[in-house]
């Protein structure tokens, strides 16, 4: 007796979740991990393990949302048997994703764009991570809700606030330095 109801479209799922969203699951993962690939690897592993094991009809619908969802959860369960709970710390997230842009734009907006990746580190933890769920993983506001907890609302709010101080933050560079 099998666990899995369709093991066809079980195994079809999980080549489509591999396909399309392995590598983001893990730059995500081990920027909740404190950089450590290896982990997140093995926490994306768990949640294919979990898709191929969950009804496909309950999660084909939203399933970047679920994945992100399961490895979030997974990846904060490890973290809190390790007891280092802290979100913010995403520092090798960017080694993981690249944030160069393609060469053939100008330096002057690379550095802009490189520095504005660098501002958010400044932000509060929820906030960074909803800036890259929204852009370095390309999830919508009810993917984000659903990733993390939180209603639409909360996640539109906190993006707000978090554009707000990077603007800020910006703004605050780009002033001209009076001596």
């Amino acid at each position: 007796m099998s666990l899995q109801p369709h093991p066809d479209e079980a195994t079809l799922l999980v080549r489509r979740a591999l396909d399309q969203h392995e590598s983001s699951l893990i730059a995500y993962t081990s920027g909740v991990l404190y950089g450590d690939v290896e982990r997140a690897r093995e926490v994306v592993q768990d949640a294919m393990l979990k898709l191929y094991l969950t009804d496909p009809e309950k999660v084909r619908d939203n399933l970047k949302a679920w994945l992100f969802t399961v490895c979030r959860n997974r990846a904060l369960d490890v973290l809190r048997k390790d007891q280092r709970l802290d979100l913010g710390n995403e520092d090798a997230l960017g080694l993981a994703v690249s944030h160069d842009p393609d060469p053939s734009e100008n330096a002057v907006s690379s550095e802009l764009y490189e520095r504005i990746w660098d501002l958010v580190e400044n932000l509060r933890p929820n906030q960074k991570e909803i800036i890259r769920l929204k852009f370095m993983h390309d999830c919508s506001y009810q993917q984000i809700a659903d990733i993390t907890g939180l209603s639409i609302g909360n996640v539109g709010f906190i993006m707000h606030m978090a554009i707000k101080k990077l603007r800020e933050l910006l703004n605050r560079e780009l002033a001209p330095h009076t001596i």
